[in-house]
């Protein structure tokens, strides 16, 4: 067996050090196609180009007349040794890797069309005469894309490299590998193109300039990989794995020169034959920014799953944790391993349902943490796998299905994790066993249709799956080979789509994030760490849009309404962002949860997030950070993020930008909209003139027009980094109409003027007398106060008028009517 010691005795006998990398030459873009070794092909539109030198073996990657990407050589481990296509220009010593056939073909993907393909079959020198190895190049013609496949013809033995955690970093087979500078110099042109992608743990700032020093890969980095220019944010490629995710990494590894290299985990010790693996190269086209890009690439990537994004479902406006206020008692909240004094849980949740009924804080769904179940020693603590998945009688005497009827009367969300090595379910099903004796791997499907059929019938809607880290991370066993971490998850789906119930994923690796395209039951994804232990967990704008863009719903985890608990369990913990928290919460799309303690709820917060029936004010789409803040020079210094609303019609959208942690003003300008352009919307579009306000100061507003070129200032508004305070703006962006002078402003004491959970339509007239009509949404009791603004000529002064709606009705939603006329004022019923 190949051991961990021996890698690492390769690495000091034959590693390089960085002083003496070979960098290889640089490639002149402009001379390439005057050099008739390199065959030449074009992707769609010639978007980019691939040159294939069949002499030298070497391949480059063009586009917009430059050298972006430059292979390296091809590489493989089996049999525990290595194998290239150039020994001599790698660090390790390595046998060479032979090219015995190369061909072309053409032929139609069913989902990305008519393509070229040219393919090169591999020998080691102990096997000769017949290929070991296949890679292939698929250009398609009618889509600029390029795939980079690997296939194994043959059962490959002693892939392995090492079996520690760091193993990771590695891969065993590289294809494809492209140059990066190891040391300070800028070799080639990656070193200098920005990137968008995942560079550790649960981070949230996400960019960067090159590689080098930043981007390790494997389980916390990359995947999708976006490359772009500075400069020009349309000028990009996104790098991404297309199948097998829980096998196929990108990394810089450490024995391939530190290149960027996409191909097979290093821990996996056998490729069974036909095995594959296959990454994606999208290139992006003019008018194509970041937010674009990236919606375009998860499109392809769930069109080729047959994956349905969630804002496609039907009536997924509805589902309850994206339309409702809810309760938490994971970590960060008041109640998460905490009860009040002498009482248990069931006892505290008693009181709790009691509280919100008496205060009228609507919660509509309750969330169950891990405390209830029993853990490995009947452990109480957060730590420790599940031993017995039921509730626990000094937790919950009546158990959970009783809790729900007959005291919480509401949905219910309950956490899951990992299994103990010693859980008892092992009698009657499967169970793979780490040798770290942490965690430990159900493999039948039975067992999940049970588990989760069970909690079903508690009345449970949503599942949260924690922990997904540890199954990587803590049982080196399932990463020995590249189906069980990838069995797991698909067996999770079964038995969820059968007992009918959604998933949350909770502490996700990137391979976790990729699988759920193959998991149609995971609707939400918490992408922020957890609460109150990372005071800017908040920041998810970046995150946002590779969990939007795969279709599913981010989540920022749950926040406090008031910035202290009395006799909090973290001690002296201050917040010192309740409203930016419950913004960001609102603006996301996941759940809006508090967890605050009982008697310390702020309602003001509160009902400035959703009708008094616990319905939230919400945007079309997750609030994501604006393309201006990837720019090299010239963008934001700080957090700028978009998302748009509209009435229930869809007839009127209004845009919304929030800033925070702003070092200096920014001025911002109307053809910043443009890059919001969501195909997928196209009754929405960019209205030519705004009235743009801020909430806090509607008469300080501002008019910005596509001819004018009048910017607007955002004052800066920088973190207190003793503190962590974080003041913000959120301006409102409402389109001034052609056929009617007058502007609908909204419902100002909500954190979201105008949304479709309160106007249900907007209609603007200017015959036979300039008016405005509003259906307004509202709940008996509501009295919802309405503005409108009345202004004679574009870009001139704007009369602004209050009007209030007063709901008396027994039905569980009415509506009134908002009508505006020059002669007859404003008046709602």
């Amino acid at each position: 067996m190949f051991s961990q010691s021996r890698f690492l005795l390769l690495l000091l006998l034959f590693y390089v050090s960085d002083c003496v990398q070979q960098e290889g030459r640089r490639f002149d873009a402009s001379l390439l196609e005057q050099d008739s070794n390199y065959e030449i092909y074009h992707s769609y539109r010639n978007a980019a180009s691939l040159y294939w030198n069949p002499q030298t073996l070497e391949y480059i990657i063009i586009r917009d007349g430059q050298v972006w990407l430059e292979g390296g050589p091809f590489f493989i481990h089996f049999n525990y040794t290595f194998y290239s296509s150039a020994p001599e220009q790698e660090s390790l010593k390595m046998l060479p890797l032979q090219l015995i056939d190369q061909y072309q073909s053409n032929g139609t993907d069913t989902f990305f069309g008519p393509f070229l393909k040219l393919s090169l079959r591999w020998s080691s020198t102990l096997s000769p005469y017949y290929f070991i190895w296949e890679t292939s190049f698929k250009i398609f013609q009618e889509q600029s894309i390029i795939l980079f496949e690997q296939y194994f013809p043959i059962d490959l033995f002693g892939v392995e490299l090492g079996n520690k955690r760091d193993t990771f970093k590695h891969v065993s087979s590289a294809f494809p590998r492209f140059k990066v500078s190891l040391n300070d110099s800028d070799n080639y042109l990656i070193d200098t193109l920005g990137h968008f992608t995942f560079l550790d743990t649960w981070d949230l700032n996400m960019r960067g300039v090159g590689l080098k020093n930043v981007f390790t890969g494997g389980l916390y980095s990359g995947n999708p990989l976006l490359l772009y220019n500075l400069q020009q944010l349309d000028q990009s490629i996104v790098l991404s794995s297309l199948n097998n995710f829980m096998s196929n990494f990108q990394t810089r590894s450490p024995s391939l020169q530190y290149h960027f290299a996409c191909g097979l985990q290093g821990r996996v010790r056998q490729v069974e034959q036909s095995f594959s693996l296959a990454t994606l190269l999208l290139i992006s086209q003019p008018n194509e920014g970041i937010n674009r890009i990236m919606n375009k690439w998860g499109k392809y990537m769930l069109q080729y799953y047959g994956k349905q994004h969630v804002k496609d479902e039907g009536n997924h406006q509805n589902d309850f944790f994206m339309s409702k206020l809810g309760y938490y008692t994971d970590t960060g909240s008041y109640y998460w391993y905490n009860t009040e004094p002498d009482l248990n849980y069931e006892e505290t949740f008693i009181k709790l349902k009691q509280y919100h009924v008496a205060q009228q804080i609507p919660i509509q769904y309750y969330e169950l943490d891990s405390y209830w179940y029993y853990k490995e020693n009947n452990y109480t603590g957060e730590h420790g796998g599940i031993l017995w998945y039921e509730p626990r009688p000094d937790v919950f005497p009546s158990g959970i299905e009783q809790l729900r009827m007959n005291t919480l009367q509401t949905p219910l969300i309950v956490h899951h994790k990992y299994y103990s090595y010693d859980n008892l379910y092992q009698i009657f099903y499967r169970f793979l066993n780490g040798s770290d004796y942490k965690v430990s791997l159900p493999l039948d499907q039975t067992f999940f249709n049970k588990i989760l059929s069970q909690i079903k019938q508690w009345g449970v809607e949503i599942m949260i799956q924690d922990w997904l880290s540890s199954i990587y991370e803590d049982m080196p066993e399932a990463s020995w080979d590249t189906y069980t971490a990838r069995e797991y998850h698909l067996h999770l789906a079964g038995g969820a789509k059968q007992a009918g119930i959604k998933l949350l994923y909770c502490m996700p690796l990137i391979p976790d994030i990729m699988e759920t395209l193959e998991n149609s039951q995971v609707k939400y994804i918490r992408i922020s760490n957890d609460y109150s232990t990372d005071i800017n967990q908040w920041d998810i704008g970046r995150a946002s849009i590779v969990t939007w863009a795969l279709g599913i719903i981010p989540f920022k985890d749950t926040f406090w309404t008031m910035s202290m608990q009395p006799q909090s369990p973290y001690g002296k913990f201050i917040e010192p962002n309740v409203e930016l928290n419950a913004l960001i919460a609102l603006m996301s799309l996941g759940g809006v949860a508090i967890s605050d303690k009982i008697g310390n709820t702020n309602s003001t917060v509160v009902n400035r997030l959703c009708r008094s029936d616990g319905v939230l004010f919400r945007p079309r789409k997750p609030a994501t950070s604006m393309d201006s803040t990837f720019f090299g020079v010239g963008g934001p210094d700080g957090e700028l993020w978009h998302t748009y609303g509209s009435d229930l019609q869809q007839t009127y959208f209004v845009e919304y930008v929030m800033a925070t942690n702003l070092t200096q003003s920014y001025e911002f300008a109307w053809n910043e909209l443009l890059n919001t352009v969501d195909e997928d919307t196209p009754r929405r579009t960019i209205s030519d003139v705004y009235i743009v306000f801020s909430l806090n100061n509607l008469t300080d507003y501002y008019w910005i027009t596509s001819t004018n070129p009048f910017t607007f200032l955002i004052p800066s508004c920088p973190q207190n980094l003793t503190t962590y305070y974080s003041p913000f703006h959120l301006f409102v962006f409402v389109p001034a109409q052609k056929e009617s002078k007058w502007i609908l402003f909204g419902e100002l004491a909500k954190q979201l003027p105008i949304t479709q959970q309160r106007f249900s339509s907007v209609q603007f007239s200017s015959r036979p007398a300039d008016s405005l009509q509003v259906d307004v949404i509202g709940i008996d009791g509501e009295e919802v106060l309405v503005t409108v603004g009345f202004s004679s000529q574009v870009l001139g002064r704007i009369d602004i008028i209050t009007v209030q709606c007063s709901f008396r009705t027994m039905q569980p939603t009415t509506i009134m009517t908002m009508s505006c006329n020059v002669s007859n004022g404003c008046q709602c019923q």
